[in-house]
């Protein structure tokens, strides 16, 4: 999969700028949202700044239909935001090799504004989430097998 992302082609138009970057990689600020048809619904927040840096990424409203974080006002201000349609939901996935055990990071959802091409990860405070949410729960595959 490394090879796929050493020969991403994208305009400047798809950069998105985290001006503080993700907690953690604070230096880190352009990144690219790229979708890889096989790997839907995950999605890949590449990093463009030389660094091999990237996120697994996903809707959280495509396994938890009910998310919804206690997102301030402030949080949003530096996203400049005019409307509710321009705004990208994400939160980083932890792909692991057994899917059942891969976990989605609820606590730092990734907001975009679509228009603007700002992004943020915002740390909300929210007890009702946890930064290991299963994605796949064991019961809603009980009869695939």
């Amino acid at each position: 999969m490394g090879d796929f992302f050493k020969d991403l082609v994208y305009s400047k138009a798809d950069i998105v700028n985290f001006p503080s970057g993700i907690p953690g990689f604070e230096k880190n600020k352009d990144f690219v949202v790229v979708t890889i048809p096989e790997y839907a619904p995950f999605e890949w927040l590449v990093c463009v700044d030389g660094s091999r840096l990237r996120f697994a990424i996903i809707n959280p409203l495509l396994f938890a239909p009910d998310y919804s974080p206690n997102i301030l006002t402030e949080h949003l201000e530096d996203l400049s935001i005019d409307k509710p349609e321009d705004i990208l939901l994400y939160v980083i996935v932890t792909i692991r090799e057994n899917p059942l055990e891969s976990t989605a990071n609820l606590i730092g959802p990734v907001v975009i504004n679509r228009e603007k091409k700002i992004g943020k990860q915002i740390i909300i405070d929210d007890e009702r989430y946890s930064t290991q949410e299963p994605i796949l729960r064991k019961s809603n595959d009980a009869g695939l097998n």
